[in-house]
């Protein structure tokens, strides 16, 4: 079984162990993944991502199996590991790879989850590739049809270390050659819509937001547990809520505004 602080293995050639898996053999490293997946144990979703080498036909195995795993243990799906594999999905509406009770050509990723997923837990996983998010390339808006590929900006607030899906999450996602969207989610809100995004909005605006967030956490009468920072071609990183002093929020601020100033096209 991993830490739940650290794992920092990395497994490559996923869809050869796939297919070795369907063949009738059983790989020890797709039963490290199912063992740690079916501990009921809250691991980063880092450990397993990691640990896949962000392969893309591991990645959608890994999602059947957060929803297979469920039917199994007759529990909610690992809504928090879906989404976050979802992110790192650069289409879904490609299909499966080869492996034991795969859906195989018959089903998109994205078909798959509107599938089985409730309305609820769709809003919660947004299928709308944030790993992949397309953008033209002069000022206009964003399209499906555009080539250039851009990551998001991610911070999860911790408010409890065991139970990711109480997290509030903050997105930041390249709109255009000008402007991003600033997205918030609130999971633990009593109102019926928990999730508020801004568009349109320049860097000055966002971090504007960004400020307000980190203002406040600082003062919350409350303490979250931690802030976890993920930003493209950065490791993710895990802010205890005392180590959000004026010195880290600046170091954040400039990370940020790093991404922005040049944000890294996926390859």
């Amino acid at each position: 079984m991993w830490s739940a602080t650290s794992q920092t293995s990395r497994v490559f050639g996923w869809t050869d162990k796939l297919e070795r898996w369907n063949s009738g053999s059983y790989p020890a490293e797709i039963r490290t993944v199912l063992d740690n997946l079916g501990s009921g144990r809250s691991f980063p979703s880092s450990h397993f991502f990691t640990y896949m080498n962000e392969e893309q036909d591991a990645l959608k195995w890994f999602i059947f199996e957060c929803i297979a795993s469920s039917w199994q243990w007759q529990s909610a799906p690992r809504l928090s590991y879906i989404r976050d594999a979802v992110d790192l999905i650069e289409n879904l509406d490609t299909t499966f790879p080869v492996f034991p009770g795969s859906p195989l050509q018959n089903q998109t990723v994205r078909g798959f989850l509107t599938r089985i997923l409730d309305e609820e837990q769709l809003s919660f996983v947004e299928m709308m590739p944030p790993l992949v998010y397309t953008v033209r390339p002069a000022s206009s808006s964003a399209s499906a049809a555009d080539t250039a590929r851009y990551g998001v900006i991610r911070f999860h607030v911790l408010r409890d270390a065991n139970n990711t899906s109480r997290d509030d999450i903050v997105t930041i996602r390249k709109e255009s050659e000008e402007t991003y969207s600033y997205t918030y989610t609130d999971k633990t809100s009593v109102a019926a819509d928990k999730t508020w995004r801004h568009s349109g909005l320049n860097a000055s605006q966002v971090m504007g937001l960004l400020s307000n967030m980190f203002n406040l956490l600082n003062i919350d009468a409350e303490p979250y547990y931690g802030l976890q920072v993920l930003l493209p071609t950065s490791p993710s990183v895990m802010l205890r809520a005392k180590d959000l002093t004026s010195s880290t929020r600046d170091m954040l601020y400039d990370s940020v505004e790093n991404v922005m100033d040049s944000w890294p096209v996926a390859v």
